[in-house]
């Protein structure tokens, strides 16, 4: 007795007429391990934030500190960033999003710390650039990667627990004086060795084609073959040089004076950088002596 054979054709017609039910996906959520709700006793401005996030494949969410908001890496379902804080009530909100699904959760508690007078939040999505923070004091010294304290307190702090730079940073003053804040940013991109910007500044690349036509004038054979691909090369790097990095890079700066107080005052700049060296100045900070006076008395009412 033969077997009767079935159409390849006919076994997938069956087969899409009766689909495997659907695997539904864990509803997406996000909570907030640390900081928790109540008063803590915080040294030197900073803090870390510990959260969870159900889904693991996500890969950033949102987060929301002293009115700035910023995109935070997420590692194998959980997210650790530093927090700058400011003595009294703070606030920190995180956000996730998968397709339209979003979830959230914040926390608001109170910091028993030094008093902090101005924060500034230098905040962009960090995708391997790096970019630093400098801000020049009233006196003249800045604080930035390598010199992160100043006489007067002033203190650079990162968010990211992995490099400086690789991620948003912070300035914080426990005590302003008067007179003008000027904050930049330092952008080193996020290039290989072979990009042209990372092998020195324009005119080095135009010393290094000269040499390298000067060279070519006296190579024969396999020599010149090798010149001829260095100058090409140098060439080729030459004409990138006017082409915006990548990628480029949209720098949010809030800077907040008398945090959390009735004389408190903000300022918002934004800068859209591409070039690996580039020092940009985003704005400046001008604040009078009678500002200072009214606050601090307030303070100690």
């Amino acid at each position: 007795m033969r077997t009767a054979l079935v159409p390849l054709g006919a076994v997938l017609a069956a087969a899409l007429a009766f689909p495997s039910p659907a695997i539904a996906q864990t509803p997406l959520t996000v909570s907030i391990e640390s900081p928790t709700p109540g008063v803590a006793d915080v040294h030197g401005n900073a803090t870390t934030l510990e959260a969870v996030v159900s889904d693991p494949t996500l890969r950033t969410a949102t987060l929301t500190i002293h009115g700035a908001s910023y995109s935070v890496p997420i590692e194998h379902g959980r997210i650790t960033q530093q927090l700058v804080v400011a003595g009294g009530v703070n606030r920190v909100g995180i956000t996730v999003q998968r397709g339209d699904e979003v979830a959230r959760d914040a926390v608001t508690w109170f910091v028993r710390g030094e008093t902090t007078e101005l924060l500034v939040l230098a905040t962009w999505e960090a995708t391997g650039e790096i970019i630093d923070l400098w801000v020049r004091e009233p006196g003249g010294e800045t604080c930035k990667w390598d010199h992160r304290s100043t006489e007067r307190g002033g203190r650079l702090l990162d968010f990211s627990t992995s490099a400086i730079g690789l991620g948003s940073q912070g300035f914080v003053a426990p005590e302003v004086e008067a007179g003008t804040y000027r904050i930049k940013v330092h952008y080193w991109g996020g290039f290989g060795d072979e990009d042209q910007r990372w092998s020195g500044d324009y005119e080095q690349l135009i010393g290094e084609l000269d040499a390298a036509e000067l060279a070519l004038t006296t190579a024969v054979g396999a020599l010149r073959v090798m010149r001829m691909r260095e100058r090409d090369r140098l060439a080729a790097r030459l004409d990138r040089w006017a082409l915006p990095g990548a990628p480029q890079t949209a720098v949010h700066v809030e800077a907040i004076l008398f945090p959390g107080t009735p004389h408190e005052r903000r300022w918002r700049f934004d800068r859209r950088v591409d070039r690996t060296g580039h020092l940009a100045t985003l704005g400046e900070i001008e604040i009078d002596e009678a500002l200072i006076r009214a606050a601090r008395a307030g303070r100690e009412r």
